[in-house]
């Protein structure tokens, strides 16, 4: 591919000729050629060519929600680019319609707020559209939705104050949404977001999963021991 040649000779003025082929790249199904494309780009920017690149922020924007989960991601992990160009909008994939686009989002929010994307105080504002991906219909994004509420915890992004919209998933009437909860929970003990007591006094609501036919019952049976 005479692409990956001049990408390899870091041929500026060729890759420089091929920009709208390398944008395609960008959104390509082969992983392979999504790498050549961003690679370029990198190049192309560590060599000054920002202007170059500036009419197409809006196609680049539009990456960071592409239906293909690989294309997305890939568009995340080079943040510093969108960074570079001064991409605007950005920011609304944190209150997406869609749990996928959502947790893409939320899954580099540290990162955003560190480029200086978005500010803190703006993400803690719209936090409230996160209690929806620790319910998702997938199981892979509720699982990692829940994983990282404990780093958001310690953070700064959820206090003490979130605590009564959290009790409620103590409660939940969907026993794998429910067991999720109760396993942060004891993480969240550390954090001082929750105490032991408060736990306890909500105790009725894991013991019931005990009574499930299923993984969750183990995992309950477990976490009520850890709490009496």
């Amino acid at each position: 591919m005479k692409l990956k040649e001049a990408l390899d000779k870091k041929d500026i003025e060729y890759l420089l000729k091929s920009i709208k082929e390398i944008l395609t790249l960008l959104k390509s199904k082969d992983s392979s050629e999504r790498d050549i494309g961003w690679k370029s780009i990198n190049l192309l920017l560590d060599n000054g060519n920002i202007k170059e690149l500036i009419p197409y922020k809006a196609y680049l924007r539009s990456l960071l929600w592409h239906r293909l989960q690989g294309v997305r991601d890939e568009a995340w992990r080079n943040l510093h680019i969108y960074k570079i160009l001064q991409v605007e909008g950005i920011e609304r994939a944190l209150t997406a319609y869609s749990d996928k686009i959502k947790w893409s989002a939320w899954n580099n929010v540290l990162k955003l707020i560190q480029l200086e994307i978005v500010t803190k105080t703006y993400v803690r504002s719209i936090r409230y559209t996160y209690w929806r991906l620790l319910r998702s219909i997938y199981p892979t994004i509720r699982k990692k939705a829940w994983r990282l509420f404990v780093t958001l915890v310690h953070e700064g992004i959820f206090d003490s104050s979130d605590k009564d919209r959290f009790f409620e998933f103590l409660k939940n009437r969907k026993a794998n949404v429910r067991i999720l909860a109760w396993r942060t929970a004891i993480l969240l003990l550390k954090e001082n977001f929750i105490t032991l007591e408060e736990l306890k006094a909500n105790v009725k609501y894991l013991e019931e999963l005990t009574l499930h036919q299923s993984k969750i019952k183990k995992v309950a049976e477990k976490l009520v021991k850890e709490l009496t």
